[in-house]
């Protein structure tokens, strides 16, 4: 029989076996939970403390110019950073690592600081100095024993050419992403596709294994249709006349009519693509490309569209004369449209010369509002061209009927439009436009890239397919060619002779449209030139913009035409086509129908000799002028008098004009001439 110091005995065992036992049911409960139950989810975060996937960059991909010179290009390059988390005393190692890498000490111990006590996400990285230089790496790496410094792979976009075509390449932020030009527009592909390299770390986050397990891929690299002693030349000659016509900017574009191929873009203020953090202003003229983003009222050059639209439907002829109303044309109910030269009767091709206001806005009158509509449509007005650059403005060309609540022709807006009001149009939409004329009636699409190439496993580059950009017919070949002579004589004898250019033939047209802000006309223009050369074969299209300058177009930007041209036609090895004494460069004629505002008043008519002075009444639309009394002038005042109202006389005998057919005060039909007979005795 057991004692009682045997029994306390036995139940002593038995709880502490019981005890553990209960414990090592728990230990058992836990260890399967751990290593059963959740198993796969230590698993992952142990992988995800000891394994890091880095990305590899790609190397950017580079443009070229036409003959491949490179623009830009991407250099292998190396950076410093560092994790905060890391850093043990932050002024410490603000002091030792600033110096080295030309930081200031302060600004880098805030950074560390501000990283480790907000705990801001991204606090595990921070770039010391990007670009390291040779002496930087090799001062880097014995601060490296001491310091948590890592050296990470990067790259660096050069722009060999400075700032020249900045506007078109474009450039790249500091994480390397395009954020202008065509570094911004086609940055996916520039970009290339970044490789992936697995990192295995140990407890003290040191690295011991890596592989990679994508390789990264170039990006593509693009050969682009400037040509860069053309780009300069633009870029030049744009400047100058910015600053010598008191312009607020500007904008030069060079195009092959042919193919739409554009051989210089240039914009002024320039801006320095070299600089990853440029300064508010830079930013903001970089993303601010006039060409292709800024639409303005084209004023007279919108002109030869409305003479071209009038010549293809055969409702005019060149030789078509149309009564400009002695320089202002009243209508009722409506404001009526001036000249700034008092033309009477003028042929079509006389309208185009000496810009009349009056006269296009008759052709517009008598073929009509829709065939109008329809041609601007066929120029490519108010349609984005699909030039690679961003933000491409479609320009303005309101609906020609209403529907809905968006603006819409009125009864009278073919009239302005005509002349260049109601309507705007980028730089490129210009070139567009006027390469129609140039090649004979092709519709082409303005572009920059001419090749895509990528390099290939082999070192070979391989060929990528570019988008097809076939041109549309949108008019007869022998309308352009009419059109183009007409041109021509626009720079000859018109508003456009600064744009001649010696031992070329050439054609263009002035335009001027002045700025209406704040409820006033500013005296200012939008002043431009639109032209071709040379005239029989056009190898180059030109268009010229300087913004809100007090001078006309004639006058600023004819000469930049001249000068821009002139360097096209050269670097093209085109041959002459006259001889270089055949044309001096003068002054414009006055630009009667450059500055296009629509004035609000009427000025008082002018009396006839012999009459009342009184107001004029409307006339119609094609009605010819009053036939003046020449009767008791000599010959050279009778002359005189017919060429400033636009008549053509026919004149016989000599001394003092006694007859006249038809009488004064009468009507001169279309294209009737004025017989004026002279003698000497009465």
């Amino acid at each position: 029989m057991e004692t009682s110091a045997e029994v306390k005995a036995t139940k002593r065992a038995l709880l502490v076996g019981r005890i553990a036992f209960a414990w090592a049911v728990v230990i058992v409960a836990r260890l399967l939970y751990l290593q059963v139950v959740k198993h796969e989810d230590f698993v992952q975060a142990a992988k995800s403390q000891q394994k890091h996937t880095v990305e590899i960059p790609a190397l950017r991909g580079e443009l070229l110019a036409r003959d491949g010179t490179p623009l830009a290009i991407s250099i292998r390059t190396e950076s410093a950073v560092v994790n905060p988390m890391r850093v043990k005393d932050a002024e410490f190692f603000a002091t030792m690592v600033g110096p080295v890498v030309g930081l200031d000490r302060r600004e880098l111990a805030a950074a560390l600081k501000e990283r480790k006590e907000k705990k801001a996400r991204g606090r595990g990285f921070l770039m010391i100095k990007r670009h390291l230089n040779a002496e930087e790496r090799e001062r880097l790496g014995y601060l490296r024993r001491t310091f948590p410094i890592e050296i990470m792979e990067d790259a660096r976009r050069e722009y060999p050419n400075g700032m020249v075509g900045a506007h078109v390449v474009g450039s790249i932020s500091a994480e390397g992403n395009g954020n202008a030009g065509l570094e911004q527009k086609l940055n996916s592909e520039l970009k290339g596709k970044p490789g992936k390299m697995v990192v295995l770390t140990g407890s003290r986050q040191d690295n011991y294994l890596t592989w990679v397990t994508e390789e990264s891929v170039q990006g593509v690299n693009l050969t682009l249709s400037l040509d860069r002693v053309i780009q300069h030349d633009a870029e030049k000659y744009l400047a100058e006349a910015v600053q010598e016509t008191s312009a607020a900017g500007g904008t030069a574009l060079v195009m092959d009519p042919q193919t739409g191929e554009v051989l210089a873009l240039a914009n002024y203020p320039f801006f320095d693509p070299r600089h990853e953090t440029p300064t508010k202003a830079e930013a903001e003229v970089r993303h601010k490309n006039i060409a292709v983003q800024i639409p303005c009222e084209p004023g007279s050059v919108m002109k030869m569209i409305t003479v071209t639209m009038g010549i293809d439907t055969g409702k005019f002829t060149p030789e078509s004369t149309i009564y400009c109303e002695n320089g202002a044309f009243p209508r009722p109910k409506r404001r009526p449209i001036h000249d700034h030269g008092r033309y009477g009767t003028l042929d079509v091709a006389g309208v185009l010369i000496k810009s009349s206001n009056i006269g296009v806005a008759k052709i517009s009158l008598t073929v009509g509002p829709k065939p109008l509509y329809e041609y601007l449509k066929k120029f490519g007005i108010g349609d984005r061209t699909g030039i690679e650059l961003p933000a491409e403005s479609r320009g303005l060309l309101w609906p020609l009927e209403c529907r809905g609540k968006g603006p819409c022709w009125t009864p009278a807006s073919h009239e302005y439009i005509a002349f260049g009001h109601e309507v705007a149009a980028t730089a490129v939409q210009l070139g567009r436009a006027v390469s129609v004329i140039a090649n004979g009636g092709l519709l082409v699409q303005p572009h920059l890239v001419v090749k895509k190439t990528r390099p290939g496993v082999d070192g070979k580059e391989e060929a990528l397919p570019l988008p097809g950009r076939k041109p549309q017919r949108v008019l007869r070949p022998e309308t352009c060619f009419t059109i183009r002579r007409l041109m021509e004589r626009v720079v000859v004898e018109g508003t456009g002779r600064a744009a001649a250019i010696p031992g070329y033939s050439a054609g263009g047209k002035t335009g001027s449209a002045e700025i209406f802000e704040n409820g006033a006309w500013q005296n200012r223009h939008n002043s431009s030139f639109i032209g071709f050369a040379p005239v029989t074969n056009p190898r180059v299209v030109v268009v010229v913009t300087l913004n809100r300058t007090p001078k006309l177009g004639g006058v600023a930007a004819a000469p930049v035409f001249r000068k821009v041209t002139e360097t096209a036609l050269r670097v093209l090895q085109v041959p002459k086509d006259r001889p270089e004494t055949d044309v001096v460069v003068k002054s414009p004629a006055p630009e009667m129908g450059g500055a296009e505002k629509i004035k609000e008043e009427k000025p008082p008519a002018q009396a006839e000799p012999g009459e009342t002075k009184e107001e004029a009444a409307p006339s119609p639309l094609l009605t010819g002028p009053k036939v003046p009394d020449f009767r008791g002038k000599t010959l050279l005042a009778v002359l005189r008098e017919s060429a400033e109202r636009g008549m053509e006389v026919e004149t016989s005998g000599q001394g003092m004009a006694r007859e006249q057919q038809p009488a004064p005060g009468a009507i001169l039909p279309r294209g009737a001439r004025v017989r004026v007979r002279f003698s000497v005795t009465p």
